[in-house]
């Protein structure tokens, strides 16, 4: 069977192309969820800017790859995130910081392959994709911004509270999964 590409919706203007791309990731859990994963990652691992580079480089592989990715992406991509969010979980603190460059762009990878799967690379408008990455971006800095502001102090309840949140998130994308193979 061959993939079937997400329909986005009337794209007529620019402004609409963007505001479709950047509202494409709200539709789809799994672009966003694992990218919210990824920046509680990245609050335990220094923030985004010491992932800037494999952040960019994420999504650029994520486009260029999507006109090859399978349907089945999708799955793959709640996976790595539900990962992430274990991770995040399990170890907080203790998440080697080395580790912020391979899972960012492994994660985005995953996530813009997966929502962009089976378009070709000219099937959708720039502002689209310009939209999406600015969405995803968004996605990753937003949490991490986030558990970096909350784990910068010394009280005890301020990882807990981040670990807790990635607790959330894993059961959510647990679920998300047990949905998606469901038989309908």
């Amino acid at each position: 069977m061959a993939a079937q590409a997400h329909g986005f919706g009337a794209m007529e203007t620019p402004v609409q192309a963007l505001t479709s791309g950047a509202l494409a990731l709200g539709v789809y859990p799994e672009t966003l969820l694992p990218l919210l994963a990824l920046g509680l990652w990245l609050g335990f691992c220094g923030g985004v800017r010491r992932s800037a580079l494999a952040i960019l480089a994420g999504l650029g592989a994520g486009v260029l790859l999507a006109p090859f990715a399978p349907e089945a992406l999708a799955m793959l991509s709640l996976m790595c995130g539900t990962l992430v969010a274990a991770g995040v979980a399990l170890a907080g603190p203790r998440l080697p910081t080395q580790s912020a460059q391979p899972v960012a762009a492994l994660t985005i990878t995953f996530a813009i392959s997966s929502l962009l799967h089976g378009q070709g690379f000219d099937s959708l408008p720039v502002g689209f994709v310009a939209g999406v990455m600015g969405a995803a971006l968004l996605a990753v800095v937003a949490p991490s911004a986030l558990a970096g502001a909350l784990l910068r102090g010394g009280a005890a309840w301020r990882p807990l509270s981040v670990r807790i949140a990635a607790s959330w998130l894993t059961a959510i994308l647990v679920l998300v999964i047990a949905f998606s193979l469901r038989p309908v």
